[in-house]
């Protein structure tokens, strides 16, 4: 799977494979499509032409990331009730290879088709880096979530058999099942955990038998805890509620000008505002958590969108905070995490 925002790299020898010819030029062919992985397009989406007129005998590296990222969004969940939903998040796409020897066209090589996601890989992991062994789309660290509140994560089905996924607390056990598909708008799925539709302190997460998460029922009695939706390192949406002081702030700008008309004992402005409008922000304060959810701090932060889900609308944010110290149980023993929010839109509505 290709991680469009890292780079995932196609090596193309100039040497023709099995002749020993070297070529004088190739044309990488990309296709990219949504569907079927069987419906490839007729006609390559993209076509980059590569010549060599030095005769060189080794390689080339090309970074088709670039050329697929713009193919794919992030898709949000309607549903309101704990359940699956398409994500329709990836798209397939298809590499080969049109080798030129004295100007003729040979037959495609180094055809490979695969999948692709808006993910990323860390700079010290390298590029061409594939998702996680068990497919889980999320982060695997114990999160707390808000007891009336909401926690979504994804997987990537299997292409050829069915995918279970159990949500379990105390006493309620749901089922969630995906049949098999080569589709990509519903290869992977997002999930809808409506919290309060279990009991207990805990919901465990299984996938296809296996134990891959735990999340922590919470409740709490002095704040109104905000759920906050991103795109995580996958590619995908996951959540991470902050359950502790809010502090809200509105931020205004205008322009005036210097009129000539009137008196002020008249009411008049002699200095008269335009173009004014304002844009609210907030801080919010985590709550203590433990010392392995700075991962999900890290890709809250790397993250290019982020909502706050609140009464099932997605209320576009901007984080306003860049940069956090890591703190450790070692050093901080409690650990709480103070970001700052933008909302994504103005006061007044201009647009």
């Amino acid at each position: 799977m290709i991680k469009t925002l890292s780079p995932y790299y196609k090596t193309i020898p100039w040497v023709l494979a099995g002749t020993g010819i070297t070529t004088n030029k190739y044309i990488l062919n990309i296709y990219v499509w949504s569907g079927l992985k069987s419906s490839v397009p007729d006609s390559p989406t993209i076509e980059q032409e590569n010549i060599n007129p030095l005769g060189r005998r080794d390689s080339t590296d090309i970074n088709i990331s670039r050329f697929v990222n713009g193919f794919l969004n992030i898709n949000l969940p309607t549903q309101t009730t704990t359940g699956l939903t398409d994500a329709n998040s990836m798209v397939w796409v298809k590499t080969e290879v049109i080798y030129y020897i004295d100007g003729v066209e040979q037959t495609p090589q180094l055809e490979e088709t695969t999948s692709a996601v808006k993910g990323y890989t860390y700079g010290i992991e390298g590029s061409n880096i594939s998702t996680p062994a068990n497919n889980y789309l999320a982060t695997t660290i114990e999160q707390k979530v808000n007891k009336t509140g909401v926690y979504l994560f994804s997987f990537l089905a299997s292409e050829t058999v069915s995918t279970v996924i159990e949500l379990a607390s105390t006493t309620v056990t749901k089922t969630l099942t995906k049949t098999a598909s080569t589709n990509s708008t519903d290869l992977i799925q997002s999930v809808y955990v409506k919290v309060s539709e279990f009991d207990g302190d805990y919901i465990e997460i299984s996938k296809d038998g296996v134990l891959i998460n735990t999340i922590l029922i919470t409740e709490e009695p002095t704040f109104d805890p905000i759920d906050l939706v991103f795109a995580n390192k996958e590619g995908q949406l996951q959540t991470v509620t902050f359950f502790k002081e809010k502090i809200t702030k509105l931020n205004v700008e205008r322009e005036n000008y210097e009129g000539s008309a009137g008196q002020p004992i008249n009411g008049v402005h002699q200095y008269k505002d335009y173009n004014v409008n304002g844009r609210e922000s907030f801080t919010m304060n985590s709550g203590f958590v433990k010392e392995d959810n700075n991962e999900v701090f890290t890709q809250l932060l790397l993250s290019r969108r982020v909502w706050q889900l609140k009464d099932n609308v997605y209320i576009p944010l901007n984080l306003g905070t860049n940069d956090i110290e890591y703190k450790s149980r070692y050093k901080d023993r409690l650990i709480n995490y103070k970001i700052d929010f933008k909302f994504s839109f103005s006061k007044i509505n201009n647009i």
